[in-house]
């Protein structure tokens, strides 16, 4: 079994913990495309509990426009989870130097303090509301003619990408080409850039050791480009990082188990053991209380 190279751990190597610690190797009652798609979405599981992945995305508005869906193809937020504690900011009037936090107001209190606020002249927006269960952002007052544009920023917690592992079909020094993906095999994203901005690990063959940065990825031909690097093989088996913090990485593992153990009737009791030592672990990670029999996260919000 190859090294540890780094804090952090890489799907692959945590899908090879996952069977070797399921005492089958090589697919037979698990399939690695269950094994794969569990470990993903410990990952968002992870993400949305702990809220721990947080970025900032510019939102274009409109003059006389309310309401804002922050998962459209122009809004680049399809991934957000809630408003994060950052907030909202507003450059008032286009200007960056006068960027202004707006503040949090439920619709209900904008009822109760402005009163026909739906109607009031366009002007500088002051509040904003989110409807979290269709991830629309609304402003009041509505923007005027000045303060229509790339003005909007809206700070959020986001879910991660779903990531990738296997063999390099092929490579260079700048680029490696992810194998197809079949009905044994996941399939990589059939998106350009998708991958942008991950590490990806070379775990085992030509290369091992080397944790490079996707700077680009062209799905058409399911190529991943990176700084300059010993060129991976045929050999090269590889594995994204998770983008949640490595504190919490092993958690994807337990999550994973926990899952497949759960597949067999007669394998409860162990599923039972991996899903406590999972909701523990996730309440360190956090340092918040877990309610384990629904799942639900106690924490206090600001919404």
């Amino acid at each position: 079994m190859p090294q540890l190279h780094s804090e952090s751990r890489n799907l692959y190597e945590l899908f090879y913990s996952v069977r070797r610690k399921l005492s089958e190797i090589t697919a037979g009652y698990w399939t690695d495309l269950e094994i794969y798609g569990w470990l993903n979405k410990g990952q968002s599981y992870i993400a949305r509990k702990a809220k721990c992945l947080e970025k900032e995305v510019a939102v274009t508005t409109s003059e006389g426009t309310r309401e804002y869906d922050l998962r459209t193809t122009t809004n680049p937020f399809a991934d957000i989870i809630d408003i994060s504690e950052s907030g909202v900011n507003y450059d008032v009037n286009g200007s960056t130097s006068n960027n202004d936090t707006l503040d949090y107001k439920p619709i209900w209190a904008l009822n109760k303090e402005f009163p026909g606020w739906r109607s009031a002249p366009n002007s500088i927006p002051r509040y904003y509301y989110y409807r979290k269960h269709s991830k629309t952002i609304g402003l009041y007052p509505e923007p005027n003619a000045s303060n229509a544009g790339l003005y909007l920023h809206v700070n959020g917690y986001h879910f991660p990408k779903i990531l990738h592992a296997g063999t390099a079909s092929s490579g260079s020094t700048t680029t490696f080409v992810m194998p197809a993906g079949s009905a044994t095999a996941p399939y990589p994203s059939p998106n350009d850039d998708y991958y942008n901005g991950l590490y990806v690990e070379i775990y085992s063959g030509t290369g091992a050791g080397q944790k490079l940065l996707i700077t680009d990825y062209d799905a058409s031909i399911r190529t991943l480009t990176f700084a300059t690097a010993t060129a991976p093989d045929s050999s090269s088996i590889y594995g994204m990082v998770p983008e949640v913090p490595p504190e919490a990485h092993h958690l994807m593992e337990l999550y994973a188990l926990w899952k497949a153990l759960g597949k067999g009737g007669s394998r409860v009791t162990l599923a039972n053991n991996y899903r406590s030592e999972f909701f523990d672990g996730l309440g360190i990670f956090i340092g918040e209380e877990i309610e384990e029999d629904d799942e639900v996260l106690v924490k206090d919000s600001y919404r």
